[in-house]
């Protein structure tokens, strides 16, 4: 916050030298030049033009609306949402969007209308009559609604009437209703469309980094040339998913022929430096550096590319851009494009520079500089000069622009309201990948891995059930891939995945640096994309290091987008404890993630139930974190006999693992993982006793099989909750609240619970002893029930 420091527009070509030379606004090309080399026609230069208008009076909308009290036009409505407004950015959107192909990607941040809205007026462009009336046509009522008329129309009048949907469901998303692109429920900072290849504009700073990446995997993967184009501001690439990603995006697997293919990341990495992150200068206080674009050779040898780009002029950013575009379909990316340019307002509208006494940390002088250079002055005057238009001309369509926002503006103002009992549309998909296509069926294999020819009637250890269960439907189905840390040639640090590589191929499986928010981001990234992957965080302790991928990404994209996305991504991790590797890997955190709404936890504590289960997982079409216990890999307890064909365990269905003769004493035990084996030892000790315990598996955290939980209360009437997680705020906790609900009236005998005590894990044999929970604690509280 320095208004000691200006940033003025300075646009003088040169390079920054740092590991080599980054060039920095290069753009000279003239008009007539453009024209002459036909890059571009007369009719794409008013379309830059409209576009920037479209954007333009979209922000005055938001601005007047909270500035005049619900005012605009004849428009009366308070508008109540995020007003984080791009105004003076216009020309990145629009010349970025304007070289890139309808079926190409974007994502997109909480300063995104304008990317959203460029991308679709582009695509808009692409359709012919046919696809522009079956876009129209596809809801009846919206179009009767908005008054359209197809049949006898001409090309431009069908294309007006589609940019006046994409526009009014932009607006629509804004005001919260049922007709925007995500059915009110992501607003102002996630409008997304999925259709025009807009996969997600996100409110976390950076939080858009990593899908970017995993969007470009899967276009390597599946081979379809297409390409995505990151934008994220300054603020985002000083965040630690931007170096994580961009690590990932440049790993030198994908073009040294590490992987057979030498083709590198489609992505395209847009930094618009607007100069402020919220308030913090991004030049001169909160960096040491002048560039964002000086931290790419750190990245790889060509330094992604960089480029610094003058973001104020619409044809210079097109021009970086299109190379870039060109780089990236050849092969040759990640791409860095950073675009200089300015936000004329504040971060929000609460944020006003208009006087001197508002000056805090902009100063005044700064803000006119740059308005100085605003693009829909610049290039207006450009035009005119060169007789592409008129002054009639450009009143003419800025009188036009103004016009259909506020129509639209007004009809998305009338328009209905979601109603709250669908509040729970979209936050899990009700599919699974029960077939799988064509082309992605039946992978070959490298080897035939020995477990092929094992004898079914022998018990395999959980471990190995791993092992099968990924060898199963990578075999399957050629769209699940595996990512993570050493998995590949070192087959996991607990041998989970030993042997796949020699299976599969490094194009299935792969490793990746110590990079868990970028490994999970990817995977969010990847799954939208149509893959089916399979990513591990090696343990569930460093999930923490990945929270805002896990809840903010995974979780919630199916229901931000209204529905739209579908994310079959299934997160393999791992539970400690007992090795005196003490609170950083040893901890049982399933609890937070049971807490985030649209995520499946599953944790089996079988080899059957494991092999089961995790086709289940990845057959899913939502995120499933799937949490394997360490001590039960090899555990005895945990082998099981396990068919060698397909078979499915379905997810939020729990399972009794011993049935209690109820005319003895009986209590039910509910637990999960490595408790089970753990109460069915004092099962054992108790039968002795003329105690019976009936042990529940409750397998999946979420969905949580409550029937079968109170169907046992019925039998036994008395409740013991194992779990190895710290008792305050345990899972345990959510089972006993759920019983008190639903099964009050069978109890003779409070809850119970046997948890560990609330410290971190400790590093002692001694300690750490005290600290699992164990058969011992189990009998204790089942001696303590029945008094």
């Amino acid at each position: 916050m320095v208004r000691e420091i200006l940033v003025l527009p300075d646009f003088t070509p040169g390079f920054v030298e740092v590991g080599g030379k980054i060039p920095k606004f290069q753009y000279k090309k003239s008009l007539k030049e453009e024209l002459r080399e036909k890059s571009l026609t007369k009719e794409d230069l008013v379309d830059l033009l409209k576009c920037m208008l479209l954007i333009r009076n979209f922000e005055e909308m938001i601005r007047e609306l909270r500035e005049k009290k619900g005012r605009y036009g004849s428009l009366k409505y308070l508008y109540i949402g995020a007003t984080h407004l791009s105004i003076g950015q216009e020309a990145i959107s629009t010349g970025a969007m304007s070289c890139i192909l309808p079926d190409d990607l974007i994502t997109s941040n909480h300063r995104g209308h304008g990317d959203a809205l460029a991308k679709g007026y582009f695509a808009l462009k692409s359709m012919d009559d046919a696809s522009l009336v079956s876009l129209l046509k596809e809801d009846e009522k919206l179009y009767d609604f908005l008054g359209f008329k197809t049949e006898g129309k001409t090309h431009d009048d069908l294309l007006e009437q589609a940019l006046r949907l994409h526009l009014f469901r932009a607006i629509a998303e804004l005001f919260g209703k049922e007709a925007g692109y995500c059915r009110g429920k992501g607003g102002s900072m996630h409008i997304t469309d999925f259709s025009k290849g807009h996969i997600g504009s996100n409110a976390i700073v950076g939080g858009c980094l990593g899908m970017a990446t995993g969007s470009g995997i899967a276009s390597r993967y599946l081979d379809d040339g297409k390409v995505t184009i990151c934008f994220a501001g300054d603020g985002a690439f000083n965040n630690g998913i931007s170096h994580e990603a961009m690590n990932m995006a440049c790993m030198a697997q994908f073009t040294n022929g590490l992987m057979g293919k030498k083709y590198g990341i489609p992505v395209i990495f847009a930094a618009v430096n607007n100069q402020y992150g919220m308030t913090g200068q991004q030049r001169g206080e909160v960096t040491g550096i002048d560039f964002l674009a000086e931290r790419c050779p750190g990245y790889n040898k060509d330094a992604m590319h960089a480029e610094i780009v003058n973001g104020m002029d619409v044809l210079a950013v097109r021009d970086a851009t299109k190379r870039a575009v060109d780089l990236a379909r050849s092969g040759k990316g990640p791409i860095f494009l950073e675009f200089w340019c300015y936000r004329f307002k504040g971060h929000s509208l609460s944020d006003r520079l208009e006087k001197p006494e508002d000056e805090t940390y902009r100063a005044l002088q700064e803000l006119k500089a740059w308005e100085s250079v605003d693009p829909l002055k610049t290039f207006p005057d450009l035009l005119i000069k060169e007789g592409i238009i008129t002054v009639d001309e450009l009143n003419r369509l800025k009188k036009e622009a103004r016009e259909r926002n506020e129509e639209m503006a007004k009809r998305a103002a009338e328009a209905k309201s979601p109603d709250p009992k669908d509040m729970y549309f979209g936050l899990f998909s009700s599919t699974t990948s029960d077939t799988v296509p064509e082309r992605f069926k039946n992978s070959p294999i490298l080897y035939e891995p020995p477990f092929l020819k094992r004898d079914p009637e022998k018990e395999i250890t959980y471990r190995e059930a791993v092992i099968e269960g990924l060898f199963q439907e990578m075999r399957r189905d050629r769209r699940v891939i595996l990512w993570g840390e050493d998995i590949a040639d070192y087959g996991g640090a607990f041998g989970a995945t030993r042997g796949l590589l020699r299976v599969f191929g490094r194009e299935r499986i792969f490793n990746t640096a110590i990079s868990e928010a970028a490994i999970i981001g990817s995977g969010v990234g990847a799954a939208l994309r149509g893959l089916r992957p399979v990513v591990e965080i090696m343990y569930i302790d460093f999930i923490l290091q990945a929270m805002d991928q896990v809840g903010n990404q995974a979780a919630k994209w199916k229901y931000m987008s209204g529905g739209q996305a579908t994310l079959p991504l299934t997160i393999r991790t791992t539970i400690g404890g007992g090795k005196g590797y003490a609170g950083q890997h040893s901890q049982s955190l399933e609890a937070i993630l049971a807490h985030f709404p649209g995520l499946k936890v599953v944790a089996p504590s079988d080899a059957y139930d494991v092999k089961g289960m995790l086709a289940s997982s990845i057959r899913d079409d939502n995120p499933v974190v799937f949490i394997e216990h360490q001590n039960l890999y090899a555990d005895p307890l945990a082998r099981s006999k396990v068919p060698k064909e397909e078979y499915l365990v379905p997810l939020g269905k729990a399972k009794i693992k011993r049935e209690a003769d109820t005319s003895k004493p009986s209590v039910t035990v509910i637990a999960w993982s490595s408790m089970v084996p753990v109460a069915l030892k004092a099962a054992k000790q108790l039968e002795k006793d003329d105690v019976e315990l009936e042990v529940v598996d409750i397998r999946s955290l979420y969905p949580l099989d409550m029937d079968t939980i109170v169907g046992s209360i019925e039998r036994t009437n008395k409740v013991v909750i194992v779990h190895q997680a710290v008792q305050f705020m345990g899972f345990g906790a959510e089972i006993g609240m759920q019983i008190q609900e639903k099964a009050f009236d069978l109890l003779d005998a409070p809850i119970v619970r046997v948890a560990a005590p609330n410290v971190p894990p400790p590093s002692s044999p001694v300690l750490e002893k005290a600290f699992l929970p164990d058969e011992k604690d189990i009998i204790s509280a089942v001696e303590k029930i029945l008094g």
